[in-house]
């Protein structure tokens, strides 16, 4: 089997996630790592085989000979990190969200099509089995006509936006933010399984726990931690999407897609169950084994992200992208749709969403 040479931007997600599940493919061979910040300790790399460590990503960049970078850094970063990797000829897989504006995703795409090499993005989760099997079951029409989509998820973090700093993730100017971090891949989920664009969003942001005081001084913050928005996709179905973070007790996550046909309900990314009128009955999903030996955090996250690095390899090797993995394109689609999303929360008005 061909090896894809790996390098990865970030000694935090991206040593702890990305390569242990990149380690676990016959087809990939992770290189070297840099870290995006001096000084980072060696500690990250304890679990992981790695031929090259860096200090300056750039270094690695220009001294590797990479196929395949990821990336793996605070957003804010990820259009100079992409825009050098494609220069270099180097195909990308980047974080969500792709990069912070739709100007930014615009470039990127431009330049990765203007190039020989692919752009994916970690949206990751549309690949866990649940998910494909919702996929399979919209597209084959077994639900009938979409009549309307409720995704929403409420999670128990309001002691710990109380009790520790959020440092990157609690400034919007540097992409953090639960719609950054756990929107784009809502949003990325529901045009993917429609197969089809969103064409107007009515939203609204809230940051309801905006400081921190700790033992290093005060944190301001100004990314949300709760957001809201209603809107339609381009045929006319209407959608809510709701994250609540900063709850004392939350419920988790809940999809309801109701058809003409049926209606479909999945509870924390795990229980699948539909009814065509009567009684709920739940659906047998065929999982994936986990690897016994992988760490946490990386197998929390094993069964999205293993079979989508599974296309990506066979994407670059067989020079065909494969129909279900997430690209530049969908980084952009999204974008298009957060950016609509912002100017929705601060003007207080339905935002159509630029197409391009």
């Amino acid at each position: 089997m061909k090896k894809i040479q790996v390098g990865i931007i970030g000694t935090g997600f991206g040593a702890t996630v990305h390569a242990p599940i990149l380690g676990l493919h016959e087809g990939f061979e992770v290189k070297a790592i840099a870290s995006v910040y001096r000084g980072r300790s060696n500690d990250a790399f304890k679990e992981i085989e790695v031929n090259h460590i860096y200090t300056n990503w750039k270094e690695m960049l220009s001294k590797e000979e990479l196929d395949l970078i990821t990336i793996c850094s605070v957003p804010s970063h990820h259009y100079e990190m992409t825009m050098e990797s494609i220069n270099k000829n180097v195909h990308v897989l980047c974080e969500k969200p792709l990069g912070i504006s739709a100007c930014q995703t615009s470039r990127m795409l431009e330049a990765q099509q203007n190039s020989n090499v692919m752009g994916f993005v970690n949206f990751q989760w549309r690949l866990t089995p649940e998910r494909m099997k919702i996929k399979e079951m919209v597209s084959n029409n077994e639900l009938g006509e979409i009549q309307y989509i409720k995704y929403i998820g409420s999670f128990s973090g309001y002691n710990s936006l109380l009790s520790q700093y959020r440092g990157w993730e609690g400034r919007r100017q540097d992409g953090g933010g639960f719609l950054s971090a756990v929107g784009s891949h809502m949003l990325d989920s529901l045009m993917w399984w429609m197969d089809q664009p969103i064409s107007d969003v009515y939203a609204e942001l809230k940051t309801l726990v905006p400081v921190f005081h700790g033992s290093a001084g005060i944190e301001q913050r100004d990314s949300d931690d709760a957001f809201t928005i209603m809107g339609h996709f381009e045929n006319g179905t209407p959608f809510m999407v709701d994250v609540f973070y900063p709850a004392v007790r939350g419920n988790g996550w809940k999809l309801e897609i109701f058809g003409t046909k049926g209606t479909l309900v999945m509870n924390n990314d795990r229980d699948l169950m539909i009814s065509s009128g009567g009684e709920f009955h739940n659906l047998q999903i065929e999982d994936q084994s986990l690897p016994s030996h992988l760490p946490a955090p990386a197998n929390q996250y094993y069964r999205g992200l293993y079979p989508m690095v599974d296309q990506i390899y066979y994407s670059i090797v067989n020079q065909k992208l494969d129909l279900n993995v997430p690209t530049f394109a969908d980084g952009h689609r999204v974008q298009l749709v957060m950016d609509a999303v912002y100017e929705s929360a601060a003007s207080q008005a339905m935002t159509l969403v630029k197409r391009k």
